[in-house]
């Protein structure tokens, strides 16, 4: 077992869960992991061949009085050549979730207990079989909307990130082993660089993990999705342009004022980014009650989105509520459209202070893939070169990578003001110490809790 996860995660117990999702299917499949798992499977498993690793068998499962539960196929993983590197039975019974209970109840009484979520992946990293990136990837995977995520989430799950960390994590510790060497053996004229050659190797490991942490921005949009908010005056065809985007009435469009009252919202997918638009009451000052909410969860709505899309009606002058709308959104990115160019063009781009605009008619279709053009260019601008073989997709994940950056260059810092070696050595220690935390060597049991509670029970 990785070092540190032995007091953390318990291995005496053998675990089991539903590894399908629930409801009435063709297959379902039972996990079983644990140091009992063959025991228990030659127990209630009754077959015309031994189980052997690797090997599907054909049989019956019983209970514990001796009664046909189910016909079934059992293929059984010896340690450590299984997923959680423990020995695993896994049963392929009819997707009936009274029959799988019934199996599941069956290898409790058994001894076994039921798995927590996630707890089959924790085990796996418990056991060295993937590492917490890894195993984060396998709920992207799981997760994914899109054949990009899909893919991006597949390359983690192989250790493309991993791999990418490790030269960096390598050098560090060489870097350490020397420093360490050169206070414990200073007396031996033990040759230690100056400090101003020590500080140089740390730029290009500092520049390597900055590469990674910049696909966070990418990556974060890749894994949550980009959150369009689009934001206008009444009646300049906000709910006609949401239409067009996500390609369905989803909106009701009519020619009264402030009809649309409440936030409507509905995905779709561009270059494998998925997309939620939001379509926004219009904001204007009003005495009706009501439509005051809906501007107020227009500007809520605005505050949570990565973007804007601010739609003006080209057919008519820009006046003071419209001023107020492109105030709002000035401090975020945002493409500004100029609707209802079917019409006689009244609105100058000079007004818009030589603010990006699109022009398009959502009641034709005319110029709506520019607009897009224009939302993809926003994801362009956040994707590096590298961003889909190894790409930062949580929170945590960056937190970490900051962590590492900030020791590495406070420790370059004070090499370059001659500290004592001894005190450089604290943030060496931090940095190897952050990148041990983000693959998982270095764990505490709130991380993992926070990590495998997201996960589905069976995984």
């Amino acid at each position: 077992m990785r070092e540190g996860l032995h007091k953390i995660v318990s291995l005496d117990e053998t675990i089991v869960a539903i590894s399908t999702p629930l409801g009435r299917s063709g297959i379902g499949v039972v996990r079983i992991s644990g140091r009992d798992a063959l025991c228990l499977g030659k127990k209630f498993l009754k077959t015309k061949s031994p189980l052997e690793h690797r090997r599907a068998i054909v049989g019956i499962w019983h209970d514990d009085r001796g009664q046909s539960i189910d016909d079934v196929i059992g293929t059984f993983f010896q340690a450590p050549h299984s997923y959680t590197g423990e020995d695993v039975l896994e049963i392929s019974a009819h997707g009936n979730p009274m029959i799988l209970g019934r199996i599941v109840a069956t290898v409790c009484g058994g001894g076994a207990r039921p798995a927590a979520p996630g707890e089959f992946s924790l085990r796996a990293v418990a056991n060295g079989k993937m590492d917490l990136i890894q195993a984060e990837a396998v709920r992207e995977f799981i997760d994914a909307q899109t054949e990009r995520q899909a893919e991006v989430a597949r390359r983690q799950m192989a250790g493309s990130l991993s791999n990418r960390l490790r030269p960096a994590k390598e050098k560090l510790i060489d870097s350490i082993a020397r420093l360490e060497a050169g206070i414990d053996f200073a007396e031996d004229d033990v040759e230690v660089p100056d400090d101003g050659a020590i500080a140089k190797e740390f730029d290009p490991i500092i520049e390597s993990l900055e590469e990674v942490q910049k696909t966070y921005g990418y990556g974060r949009l890749l894994a949550e999705g980009l959150r369009v908010a689009i934001l206008g005056k009444p009646n300049v065809g906000k709910s006609s342009l949401f239409n067009r985007l996500v390609g369905a009435e989803r909106a009701i469009v009519s020619e009264i004022p402030g009809t649309t009252r409440d936030v409507l919202t509905e995905a779709v997918e561009i270059d494998g980014i998925p997309l939620r638009f939001f379509d926004t009451a219009g904001v204007r000052e009003t005495l009706n009650p009501i439509e005051k909410i809906g501007v107020i969860r227009a500007f809520e709505t605005l505050s949570e989105a990565n973007m804007a899309v601010i739609v003006l009606d080209g057919s008519m002058a820009l006046d003071d509520e419209d001023r107020q709308v492109l105030s709002h959104a000035a401090g975020m990115p945002h493409v500004i459209v100029i609707n209802k160019c079917d019409l006689p063009e009244a609105m100058t781009s000079s007004s818009l202070n030589g603010s990006v605009s699109v022009r398009v008619s959502a009641k034709t279709g005319a110029g709506i893939s520019c607009l897009s053009d224009a939302i993809r260019g926003f994801l362009l601008e956040r994707q590096s070169d590298v961003a889909d073989d190894f790409v930062l997709t949580n929170m945590r994940q960056n937190e970490v990578m900051l962590r590492a950056i900030g020791a590495l260059r406070e420790g370059s810092s004070a090499l370059r003001d001659h500290v004592p070696h001894e005190m450089v050595l604290l943030n060496l220690y931090d940095a190897l110490s952050a990148l041990g935390e983000l693959t998982g060597e270095v764990v505490t049991e709130d991380i993992l809790a926070r990590i495998f509670s997201t996960f589905c029970i069976g995984k």
